[in-house]
């Protein structure tokens, strides 16, 4: 059975001047505690944005209407923008579950995926498959609420995973021309384990559809990341967030996954830096990654630490013996002291990883390890002395 939603992520409407309490209300604060903030925001807009492709064109106006207020709400919380932010879009009465039509179908099924009732969500498309012998519009509906249901938390059996992608199948093979048909089935090769395939559904739907979808786009750096292909998974992210730029409601979410996807691949991956040529990947994809970003406040603020690091990582520490230096410097008039800095200097990396790899004392590690950037990024922490001074 699917589970049970939490109930701020249903939450779609705030006044036009909402208050503080409210807007941290609407990200889940409380009952969740106020660090939590940025993991709700990107929830919550990954949940509604998955929405956006309802097949109802009011579902559609709606989710579209709910992104653009996490946009402005988030904005609000986390950069001080005011004036009117508020908006959105209240719930409709759910209709009597009586389709003669695709365009009744669409109507009941968006309603109840709306309000995150995926059991009656579920029953609906059932029943319209077996009412209309699973053809390519019942297949389509009955796949996209799956994969809705997937991509929020709602529904994670693997029995009903797996008939979702099969209605997905369904409607790809009968209506390859419905870019709704080719995301539904990719998201549930995800939710079935089939990473791979997914890949190669992403380029089948290249060669069918006159372009890849944002969405589709996004799916496809899902991919390479989850098969470790950074320099694909980077090129894709990029391409999500260009094709998204004439639909303002979908930007934020678009950039909110894609920056996302990239730095939980580069924090697992390339941290510790291990190497100059690992640098130089690190230093990349930050860089990709804070593009991405741009203008998204918890994508902004994630990527943040990984930029101040990939800014400072390859600066020199000197890493030898102060007192030597203080006598060779007052021997030499002070002539020795650059050329003794140069050679007794080492790579904040390097200084960073062997205190990692090797406990010690080392001043120099502890330095360099002491802004919190750093522990965040390389998830450590340290306690500081007066000795570290």
């Amino acid at each position: 059975m699917p589970a049970t939603k939490e109930t701020w992520l249903r939450e779609s409407a705030l006044p036009a001047r909402p208050t503080y309490d409210e807007m941290l209300h609407f990200f889940g604060i409380p009952p969740y505690s106020a660090d939590r903030l940025d993991d709700n925001i990107a929830k919550k807009r990954r949940d509604w944005y998955a929405k956006t492709s309802s097949g109802n064109p009011r579902g559609r106006e709606k989710a579209k209407q709910v992104v653009g207020l996490i946009q402005r709400i988030s904005e609000a919380l986390k950069r001080g923008t005011g004036g009117d932010v508020g908006g959105g879009a209240t719930s409709e009465h759910i209709p009597d579950e009586v389709f003669a039509t695709l365009e009744d179908l669409w109507r009941v099924v968006s309603a109840h995926v709306f309000n995150d009732d995926y059991d009656a969500a579920l029953r609906a498309a059932r029943r319209a498959t077996e009412q209309w012998a699973n053809n390519a519009d019942s297949a389509s509906v009955f796949a996209w609420v799956v994969s809705a249901g997937y991509e929020s938390g709602n529904i994670l059996h693997p029995s009903v995973l797996a008939e979702g992608l099969g209605a997905a199948q369904v409607a790809v093979n009968r209506a390859p021309r419905e870019s709704r048909n080719w995301e539904s089935q990719v998201s549930l090769l995800f939710a079935n384990g089939r990473t791979r395939e997914a890949i190669t559904a992403t380029e089948n739907a290249g060669r069918t559809l006159p372009t890849l979808t944002p969405r589709l786009l996004v799916q496809r750096t899902q991919a390479f990341v989850a098969t470790n292909d950074p320099e694909q998974a980077m090129v894709a992210a990029v391409r999500a967030v260009h094709e998204s730029a004439a639909d303002a409601y979908a930007t934020a979410a678009v950039r909110s996954l894609a920056t996302s996807l990239l730095v939980g691949w580069l924090a697992k991956n390339l941290l510790p830096i291990r190497s100059i040529d690992g640098l130089h990947r690190y230093v990349e994809m930050v860089g990709v990654a804070a593009w991405c970003s741009d203008g998204v406040p918890e994508a902004e603020d994630l990527v943040r630490p990984h930029r101040m690091w990939a800014a400072n990582a390859d600066q020199r520490v000197f890493t030898g013996s102060w007192q030597l230096r203080s006598f060779l410097a007052v021997l030499t008039d002070f002539i020795s002291l650059p050329i003794h800095n140069a050679v007794s200097s080492t790579p904040a990396w390097q200084v960073l990883l062997r205190g990692l790899d090797e406990p010690t004392s080392d001043w120099a590690f502890r330095v360099i390890a002491r802004p919190k950037y750093v522990q965040d990024v390389h998830n450590i922490h340290l306690v500081h002395t007066t000795n570290d001074l």
